[in-house]
Formats: structure tokens, C-alpha cells, sequence
């Protein structure tokens, strides 16, 4: 593993909710009448959660105005786009798909969307790079410390390095490790270590570690502290 040490950190979470265990993958195909274009939308729900309604975000590259949409309503702000499923829209279970499409206008080059999420977790799009933690659920007794593996889908042009958020309640610590990336080490797993420090509250805190390297799209790691107070 290539990384750089330097003492402990602690982090508190901030008390908002963690996300649940969403993972999905879009595939997107467009048919086109310059300058217009109807675009259909299909999103496999690969995680182990049911989807009770899904507000998906995405971010054009080009000048794409949406005009219309079909089983979700939406709202566009310059590029980025949030969809959201209509009310008679049926719950989406694990290897389920949700389907939408809009139609659009586009003046210049009509490159697929960009960022996809799903409940503001990042999707993946088949065969693009994306970052891969395994696994992607702690149980975590306080107290202890526990251990995931990063790696990347493919290969990078260059060194790359990997940041992470975190959200959820708690406190976590970490060495502050950077794990980096290289043309050649990019497919070997590398360790990183969360601990949940004790507290003196009886609640089982929730945290979830987003892993970003640019170019790639994220994953995260859900930790599920067990309280022993």
C-alpha cells in the first residue's frame, strides 16, 4: 500500500441521517432529430434496499434542455438535473429496475449525462471507472476499530489519490492515511481503518464514509456502531 502516516484524527459526524445501502447502475440511450432528442433512462437498483421512491440526479456537459419527462418530474438548474418519481411510481426492490426519459434539445456535441445518483448516492455507469470498497456494511462494536479495502475499476492515466466524506452521527477516528493509486498498483485492495470511540450516550450510531477519487465514480461504506453502554 502506498500512503502517508502522520498521527490520529477524529472525526464527530455531524447528526443528519446515513444514507441507506443504495447502489445502482444506469444505462442511458438517446434516439435524435437535431437538434431535438428523446433520451430513456433505466437504473438497476443493485443494492440491498427497496427504492420507495427515487429522486435522481445527473449532470449534463453540453447545453441539454429538457422540455418534458415521463415518470418523474424534474427540475433543472444549468446542467444538473433532479428527477423525482411520481406518486404512483411502484417501490423498486433489490435487481429491480426504474425506468424514465425525457425529451430535449441540444445544440452542439450530445454526450451522455455525468454524476448519476440515486437518494443522492452515486450510481455507476456499466463499464466505467468507478472506486470499489469492499464491504460496503460494518457492523462495529464502540470502542473497536474495523477495516474495509479500497480499489479502483480501472487503471488510471496518472497517480490518483482518494478523499473521503463522512455524514452520519458519532465519532469516528482514522489515521490520516492517503491511499494513492498508480498505473500499476491500481487493482490491489488497500486497507483503511475506522474506529467508533466510545461515548456515553445508549444510541447505535450510523456513519457513512463516501470514497471520491476524480474521474471515478464514488462508493461508500456504511458503519452500524453497537453501543455497549
Amino acid at each position: 500500500m502506498v500512503a502517508a502516516l502522520a498521527g490520529a484524527l477524529a472525526v464527530v459526524a455531524p447528526a443528519t441521517a446515513a444514507h441507506a445501502a443504495v447502489a445502482c447502475e444506469v444505462s442511458y440511450s438517446i434516439s435524435s432529430w437535431p437538434p431535438n432528442f428523446t433520451a430513456n433512462v433505466q437504473i438497476r437498483n443493485t443494492g440491498d434496499e427497496t427504492w420507495n421512491g427515487t429522486t435522481v440526479g445527473f449532470r449534463f456537459t453540453g447545453n441539454q434542455t429538457i422540455a418534458s419527462m415521463w415518470n418523474h418530474t424534474w427540475t433543472q438548474s444549468g446542467q444538473s438535473v433532479t428527477a423525482t418519481s411520481l406518486p404512483w411510481v411502484p417501490p423498486v426492490a433489490p435487481g429491480g429496475t426504474a425506468y424514465f426519459g425525457f425529451t430535449a434539445s441540444v445544440f452542439g456535441p450530445n454526450n451522455p449525462p455525468v454524476d448519476w445518483r440515486v437518494n443522492g448516492v452515486p450510481c455507476v455507469a456499466p463499464g466505467a471507472p468507478a472506486v470499489i470498497a469492499e464491504p460496503d456494511l460494518i457492523m462495529i462494536p464502540e470502542g473497536t476499530s474495523r477495516s474495509f479495502t479500497v480499489r479502483l475499476s480501472h487503471p488510471p492515466a496518472q497517480q490518483v489519490s482518494l478523499r473521503m466524506s463522512i455524514t452520519g452521527t458519532g465519532t469516528w477516528a482514522s489515521p490520516p492515511v492517503i491511499l494513492i493509486f498508480t498505473p500499476t498498483n491500481w487493482h490491489t485492495p488497500q486497507s483503511y481503518s475506522v474506529m467508533s470511540m466510545q461515548d456515553a450516550d445508549t444510541v447505535d450510531d450510523r456513519a457513512v464514509f463516501t470514497l471520491i477519487v476524480d474521474g471515478y465514480a464514488s462508493d461508500i461504506v456504511n458503519f452500524w456502531q453497537v453501543d455497549d453502554d
